[in-house]
């Protein structure tokens, strides 16, 4: 290696550890103070960076928050196509997606809050490509439960998001607040959380939307 490809090696990697400490402190600070409180001066500060340097790769903090979110709904939308492509039956599919909630809520916790956060606030959505993703997906996961019997034939795309992807995180985030149980996560917690989501989508959705509707 020449020393002009070292250099270009090292810039790169240091660059790469300065976006790591961006990102970090962007889930930190926006978990702890909020999206109105994580501000670019202090983003900058808490990752050991010139304020300058973040523009040079995001346009302001909207853009760099909106950007760590779309890496979380790759990630999550990863491990759904990731066991669909060697499953036979929705259980299969469930069991490692709330595992990989749990693991995640383990090893960084902050992420998950930070999820749930930009989840429930209106100034950030899914980007069009990755929704259209995640719709192609639950409706795959739909049709293998439909084909197993595990899920009513009523269920709809959004519904399969909303109790496969939200519960899990919803379920995650009371549990952080402590607001019924002072206590940890633990395996039960996971398999409840598992077995509660399975139940739902063996309900009868149609049904009551039916009977409702009278």
């Amino acid at each position: 290696m020449n020393s002009h490809s070292f250099i270009s090696v090292m810039a790169k990697l240091i660059d790469e550890s300065k976006l790591h400490r961006i990102k970090e402190a962007v889930v930190e600070l926006t978990v702890q103070e909020g999206y109105g409180g994580a501000s670019i001066a202090a983003i900058a500060r808490k990752a050991n960076v010139a304020t300058g340097y973040l523009y040079r790769f995001y346009a302001g903090k909207y853009e760099l928050v909106s950007d760590l979110l779309d890496e979380t709904i790759r990630g999550i939308t990863g491990q759904i196509e990731e066991t669909l492509t060697h499953c036979s039956s929705i259980r299969e599919v469930i069991e490692p997606l709330v595992q990989y909630f749990f693991d995640l809520a383990a090893a960084d916790p902050h992420r998950v809050r930070f999820v749930y956060s930009l989840i429930n606030d209106y100034r950030f959505s899914i980007q069009p490509q990755q929704l259209q993703h995640i719709q192609s997906l639950c409706s795959r996961v739909a049709m293998l439960g439909r084909l197993r019997g595990e899920v009513e034939e009523g269920f709809r795309e959004e519904e399969i998001y909303l109790m496969a992807v939200i519960y899990p995180i919803e379920f995650i985030n009371i549990r952080f607040k402590q607001l019924f149980v002072q206590e940890p996560l633990k395996m039960s917690d996971r398999l409840r959380v598992v077995e509660l989501i399975m139940a739902s989508l063996r309900g009868s959705a149609s049904s009551k939307v039916s009977n409702a509707s009278i």
